[in-house]
């Protein structure tokens, strides 16, 4: 762990809901930890299933559940527990929104197709109740060295149904101007979208797929009523991303290869009357619209120290290395204010960061029966569809083999 993880063990409480309902479970004597639970064995199909956070990664599993359960018209039952409104808290709600398969060297990342795709399966569903989350039906990919001209020349050869070479004057004609080389366009599914907005929109579908009966409990429980808060489930899967290592929950943290990672971007507005084409570019740091034509946000940091960095601080980070991108947002734009997210990023293995999804069977874990869904990081948007699809149909058989079958990479982290 880097010197993040025990800041935040001791400082911060970023989802009392989850700290809350572990510690009701896990403190020697409470009422949970000593009376049996109401559960179905493993291995038959979980019909009350609560889920520990409504991020992208916990509205994507019950997405799945619940549209494999309709089509057989007996839908299960699906609580969300989250400290907040849809879209309102977690590093989900303040990430950039950037969809595309792509390694920054242009790279194809493990998957990446298969995520592609299952993550616009959930776009689809949610732009029917909220079709403003679609930003940009592309994104631009630009070059500042010879080595960037290579990669990504090589990638629009590998893969021209998503990526073209654009010259530097082609790629100054779509976004303006920077200091670059040239650039690809990637299209045909890679997109930029409001991930709130999305949020929200996923959450309505899954209303619609439970014919209302999905529910969401927010934080306004009391602590007193977390005592019997899991104990009605059959099955537990554990998505709140940072929220999960509070302090205390902190053995839960300890025991996983993963590191927590502060990232703070800066909320920008362009005065109306430039001429601006307000276009998504990445170049190591990124560069996206926000809803409303004269608006952009401009991220991430990446910050291990205990104390976050001040505002001043991350727009000279961001400034200076994200200015060639584009000189004239910095040049006329003006700093709004500075969101903040805690990602929790898995160490980097053989298939790179893979998240960590499937069974916890840690007896110490707080629920006979609990999943994890978490470790995302920087691919949550591309991963958080598939793993959440896969990560169900695990939970419905009762059997984390299943899983291991489909996808034997998913057991990296046990």
């Amino acid at each position: 762990m880097r010197n993040l993880l025990p800041a935040i063990l001791s400082t911060m409480s970023l989802n009392l809901l989850v700290s809350s309902c572990h510690a009701a479970f896990t403190t020697k004597g409470s009422s949970i930890a000593s009376r049996p639970f109401s559960v179905r064995p493993l291995s038959a199909s979980p019909q009350r299933i609560g889920i520990v956070g409504g991020g992208m990664a916990g509205l994507s599993c019950a997405y799945h559940l619940l549209r494999k359960t309709s089509q057989e018209g007996n839908p299960v039952q699906v609580t969300i527990l989250d400290e907040d409104e849809v879209g309102r808290k977690g590093a989900s709600s303040v990430a950039g929104g950037l969809l595309h398969p792509f390694s920054p060297r242009g790279k194809l990342v493990h998957l990446g197709l298969e995520g592609l795709k299952s993550t616009n399966t959930l776009i689809k569903a949610a732009l029917k109740h909220e079709p403003s989350l679609l930003l940009r039906p592309h994104l631009y990919r630009a070059a500042q060295t010879p080595t960037h001209v290579e990669n990504l020349k090589l990638t629009s050869e590998n893969f021209p149904e998503f990526a073209t070479w654009l010259s530097t004057e082609e790629l100054k004609s779509q976004v303006g101007e920077g200091d670059w080389l040239g650039g690809i366009k990637l299209e045909n599914g890679c997109q930029v979208i409001h991930v709130p907005t999305y949020l929200k929109g996923l959450w309505k579908e899954c209303q619609e797929l439970s014919k209302q009966t999905v529910e969401w409990v927010p934080q306004s429980i009391s602590k007193s009523d977390w005592d019997g808060c899991l104990d009605r489930f059959d099955a537990v899967v554990l998505a709140a991303g940072s929220g999960l290592w509070t302090a205390e929950n902190s053995a839960l943290g300890m025991e996983l290869p993963v590191e927590l990672v502060r990232g703070q971007s800066v909320e920008m507005r362009m005065d109306p009357s430039l001429s601006h084409p307000n276009e998504a570019v990445l170049c190591g740091k990124y560069i996206v619209p926000r809803p409303g034509e004269d608006k952009l946000l401009i991220g991430a940091t990446h910050e291990y120290k205990e104390i976050p960095w001040n505002k001043e601080e991350v727009t000279t980070d961001l400034r200076d290395r994200s200015e060639g991108l584009a000189p004239v947002v910095w040049d006329k734009g003006v700093v709004e204010g500075v969101t903040c997210g805690i990602r929790v990023q898995s160490r980097r293995g053989p298939k790179g960061r893979m998240p960590i999804v499937g069974l916890w069977e840690d007896r110490k874990a707080s629920h006979p029966y609990v999943w994890l869904f978490t470790g995302l990081s920087s691919r949550g948007l591309i991963y958080h569809g598939l793993f959440g699809d896969i990560l169900s149909d695990a939970i419905l058989k009762g059997d984390d083999q299943a899983l291991l079958n489909s996808y034997s990479e998913t057991a990296w982290w046990k």
